[in-house]
């Protein structure tokens, strides 16, 4: 959505703490293997790793495999990465880039389930569990990957829409996505790509050629780091001779797609009726609990423009963890407050990563899983649905008012106008002076 830039703030960034865990995951059944190919670089690894620990599903295993680092401190940084946690595993190979080395990891990986994560860059906390219960819920589906955030040398938000025809000629997803193992290696994985080519979107262009097809998870779970430099500078810059072979390369994928694939992309128009249609997760799921308080569920519509509310709630997170769940699509922004309610709450939208038949199972495995000892109703055009199922609390309506709203973003232009005449006033006393 548009306006999202206008409420979103770049300094909330995942992974800058790490939340404590009274929990013993040294017996846990992996059911997704995160896969990081390492290479010298690892100044920015300690969030990688805390937005790992962070999240709220912990059914994972972490494959990290040293591609030939030479950097003696960025070997002895990872000898202490994997006495972190147990679920760590840490191989070491010849230099062969990051193709290479996420296909080493792949051959470690124990789940149905691979999550390429590069080393600096970040995951929200709900991550992998909203594309985990995608891709449980959608079996037919390849891959599901999240809308993402672009910071460090560049800040932005891509929420583009999936296009198999672009694809053919930009890369607008990110690599990282939770992908079916099989479906991987039924196309030769990431190493079938010359080095100086994009390893993952010459897997994308070679699924797709498949006919496997992803699913866009309608939510910002994704943080790119942007730097000055890296790998992929000089590849991507169309002065130089491997741009030009990448191109030809990339081009001789896109030609194998003979027909358009398309995306299920949240939300779905049809999420209109709640069902309940008992769907079950069968593996054991571990789930982050931070220090065995108490919880309380919040089932919103939206996170609107309601500041007394989000008072209250973040009043009871001092004593109690604190989930929320929303319901229905807003033509507004819901990171109006979405980012400052996750500061202190676990939020889930289940419009951006579920159809509305698996809402009800959705709810109970929250109350099953996280320890709920109070559900608190607003007025949702669920409620009926809700309260046939669940014992709960009604609240207050949640004020969404459009006047509030319109008059946040109408604070935006002006701050925006105010910094731009500032900036456009400097500049012309500098002229000045140095004229």
């Amino acid at each position: 959505m548009k306006e999202d830039n206008y409420f979103w703030n770049y300094k909330y960034k995942p992974g800058i703490t790490r939340k404590k865990s009274k929990n013993d995951y040294s017996d846990v059944k992996p059911l997704v293997s995160i896969i990081t190919s390492y290479y010298n670089r690892y100044e920015y690894m300690w969030q990688t790793i805390n937005c790992i620990l962070n999240q709220t599903f912990q059914s994972w295993e972490w494959i990290i495999v040293d591609d030939g680092s030479t950097d003696k401190k960025a070997l002895e940084y990872l000898k202490a990465v994997e006495k972190i946690d147990n679920r760590i595993r840490v191989y070491h190979k010849e230099n062969g880039g990051l193709a290479t080395g996420r296909d080493y990891a792949i051959k470690y990986a124990t789940t149905k389930y691979i999550l390429p994560l590069d080393a600096d860059d970040l995951i929200e906390p709900t991550y992998i569990e909203t594309l985990f219960w995608t891709l449980e819920t959608n079996p037919e589906s390849a891959w599901a990957f999240t809308n993402s955030v672009g910071f460090g040398k560049y800040n932005y938000l891509s929420d583009c829409d999936f296009d198999c025809e672009r694809m053919k000629t930009d890369n607008h997803i990110t690599a990282t996505a939770l992908i079916r193992k099989d479906k991987i290696l039924n196309v030769g994985g990431y190493g079938k790509a010359k080095r100086y080519v994009n390893e993952d979107w010459h897997l994308w262009l070679r699924m797709l050629a498949n006919k496997d097809f992803p699913i866009q998870v309608s939510y910002y779970g994704f943080w790119y780091r942007r730097q000055e430099k890296s790998l992929l500078t000089e590849v991507n810059d169309p002065k130089k001779e491997k741009y030009k072979l990448k191109m030809r390369d990339l081009k001789e994928e896109a030609d194998k797609i003979t027909e358009e694939i398309k995306a299920k992309i949240y939300p779905q128009e049809n999420n209109k009726k709640m069902e309940d249609n008992n769907f079950i997760i069968k593996d054991d799921i571990c789930l982050l609990s931070s220090n065995n308080k108490s919880a309380q569920l919040y089932i919103l519509p939206y996170l609107g423009t309601d500041k007394k509310m989000y008072r209250k709630i973040k009043k009871q997170a001092q004593k109690n963890d604190i989930y929320i769940v929303t319901l229905q699509r807003s033509l507004h922004s819901q990171y109006m407050l979405r980012q400052k309610y996750e500061q202190f709450s676990i939020i889930y939208d289940l419009n951006t990563f579920l159809e509305s038949k698996y809402w009800i199972s959705f709810l109970k495995y929250i109350k099953d899983n996280r320890n709920i000892k109070d559900i608190y109703l607003s007025n949702t055009i669920y409620n009926r649905e809700i309260k046939e199922k669940f014992e709960v609390v009604d609240i207050e309506n949640c004020d969404d008012s459009n006047f509030k709203y319109e008059l946040n973003v109408l604070k935006y232009y002006i701050k925006k106008s105010i910094i731009v005449r500032g900036l456009r006033k400097i500049l012309r006393i500098i002229i000045r002076k140095e004229c």
